[in-house]
């Protein structure tokens, strides 16, 4: 009985986006989350599609053979064609499209189209250009855009004449935008003091062979390459020495991975009584087996930190793993220090700013298990992690957690997709939840933990209100309140001035008497972040600031703010009649 697959196909718009029912060729070796090649279309033009199902029957209609194969072993797993599936309905994009955003452009292949002879004889009333196409094609197969090129402006027309005549045909040719990294390891293929007793009559002969010999007896083995830039011999040599069954070589995979070095260090835990509170919650939750959501809404400086590292601990010990994402790239070195300094390689990172090679090679360290722990931004919510205990979201307000491109998807929805589907718990962490969050803390849909107090017992800021609608009714139509202007009339140093109204508010508060001064035009737009970028190179150069020296200052209301008072003022002063 025939065998059968159905296929996405990458080429379907969304409006025939659907499985299409394919012939598997006998002999063919293939399995579901394979990707394929297969025609498509009036034209059979040939499409890349991903396998999402296989089965038996006799067809009620003629159907087309699958081409090739491209894959020698799944690249998607079942879990992950359901999640396509999920955001093919709720993001209205393709299957391939989906598939597209969870994988890493790294496992993607580009095609050209190669144009050759079929070897069938050439009729005699092609035209000039035709002949000439065939004439091209004689020394071996071409690009089409290389052909098209040497044929002129009707190329085009002229290959798909010929391959309708069944002169010419076209087969796409892949290649994969990052290879696997494999290198090559020697080892002795004898026992050390037999090998170095074979070598001792070439001592002298073969002086770097013997080296090599020697350096293999007392390390074990060695990468080819480091061999011979330690002992001297050539890969020639080392080839000798295979032949003469001194040496054996083999071909092994190797990760590019940038190895940092952090400054972190780890250090017992101890955690205070709310945090000590919300982490025994929140253990139980995950601990009960039944998918949820939990808020941690804890003020700045709570030690939220400190939670997620307690938390990711206990459950490694249980078996499971745990993901962590933040908003930035940014963040990722000062998370990746800490993580990294309780959980070493078992932590793996994955973000765009990473190289394409170091970036798959990650993905690749999770897929094979060797990961248990994920650090990331946005995309690293589509990490293939098994058995999933935690995924953490931390700053879970940021926007940066939706993409702008398409699908645009957002990564806490991805989450909690994840976590009901693999029985997980998902941990939104803020200290200025969303309104969405809040409202379903609150009524109940999610779990609510709470640290009100700074780690350590460190004390909050000050925070002053000043009704603007009163200082305009007293008298001050500035955009300075009177109480703020106090205070800053008793800095002792001087307030330096950022921002996009960093001029206004200069001129204004100068004119009060109130020390100010401009910072430099480098510096006067930066976002939070340009700002504590250019402290970190003042503090490398030794000229270091303290955190008050960092805190923000906010010398103006918001231009919504500032129109709405004008309004106001507009509406209450009477128009001349």
């Amino acid at each position: 009985m025939p065998q059968i697959a159905k296929v996405a196909v990458a080429a379907a718009t969304y409006a025939i986006d659907k499985p299409y029912d394919y012939l598997i060729p006998q002999g063919t070796d293939i399995a579901v989350g394979m990707r394929v090649l297969a025609p498509f279309g009036r034209g059979n033009r040939v499409s890349e599609g991903v396998v999402l199902a296989l089965g038996q029957g006799v067809p009620d209609k003629p159907i087309k053979p699958i081409r090739s194969v491209v894959d020698r072993e799944p690249v998607i797993t079942d879990r992950e064609i359901r999640l396509a599936l999920w955001m093919r309905e709720r993001y209205f994009c393709t299957f391939y499209d989906a598939i597209r955003t969870i994988l890493p452009a790294a496992v993607w292949y580009s095609y050209r189209e190669m144009w050759s002879l079929t070897g069938e004889p050439l009729p005699e009333d092609l035209s000039e250009r035709e002949a000439a196409a065939c004439r091209l094609l004689q020394d071996g197969p071409m690009e089409r855009d290389d052909l098209c090129a040497a044929l002129g402006e009707t190329g085009s027309r002229v290959l798909s004449v010929l391959k309708k005549r069944g002169i010419l045909q076209m087969e796409p040719q892949g290649s994969r935008k990052v290879q696997d990294r494999v290198v090559q390891i020697a080892c002795l293929a004898l026992e050390p003091e037999e090998a170095l007793e074979r070598m001792e009559r070439k001592k002298k002969s073969a002086a770097r062979q013997y080296d090599a010999v020697a350096f293999l007896a007392k390390y074990g083995d060695a990468v080819v390459q480091e061999l011979c830039y330690y002992t001297g011999v050539s890969r020639q040599g080392i080839r000798s020495l295979e032949r003469a069954g001194l040496v054996s070589l083999r071909s092994q995979e190797e990760y590019r991975i940038s190895r940092r070095d952090y400054d972190a260090a780890a250090e017992e835990i101890t955690l205070n009584d709310e945090q000590q509170r919300a982490y025994d919650e929140i253990l139980a939750q995950c601990r009960d087996g039944r998918p949820g959501v939990t808020l941690l809404q804890g003020v700045t400086g709570s030690g939220k930190t400190l939670v997620y590292i307690r938390l990711a601990q206990t459950l490694l010990a249980q078996g499971r793993s745990v993901m962590i994402l933040v908003p930035e790239i940014a963040l990722t070195p000062q998370m990746m220090a800490r993580f990294s300094a309780y959980f070493g390689d078992q932590v793996a990172l994955l973000h765009s700013g990473l190289r394409l090679t170091e970036r798959y090679d990650q993905w690749k360290r999770i897929r094979r298990g060797e990961a248990h722990i994920v650090l990331g931004t946005r995309s690293a919510v589509f990490a293939p992690l098994e058995n999933l205990g935690l995924i953490i979201l931390d700053e879970e307000q940021e926007s940066s957690y939706e993409s702008e491109n398409p699908p645009c998807y957002h990564a806490r929805d991805i989450a909690k997709y994840r976590c009901f589907r693999e029985n997980a718990r998902l941990l939104l962490g803020s200290a200025t939840p969303t309104v969405e969050t809040a409202y379903y803390a609150r009524r109940g849909d999610y779990q609510l933990a709470l640290l009100r107090r700074r780690y350590n017992a460190h004390r909050m800021p000050r925070v002053i209100l000043a009704d603007m609608r009163r200082e305009l009714r007293d008298g001050n139509a500035g955009c300075i309140s009177r109480e703020l202007a106090r205070e800053l009339e008793g800095c002792p140093d001087a307030q330096i001035v950022v921002g996009d109204g960093a001029r206004l508010c200069y001129n204004t508060l100068t004119e009060q008497g109130i020390t100010l001064k401009m910072a430099p035009e480098h510096l006067r737009m930066q976002s939070a972040w340009g700002v504590a970028r250019q402290a970190l190179a003042l503090a490398q150069a030794g000229q270091t600031l303290s955190p008050a020296q960092l805190v923000p200052v906010y010398h103006r209301l918001s231009q919504a703010e500032r129109e709405r008072l004008e309004r106001e003022q507009a509406a209450q002063t009477p128009h001349p009649q």
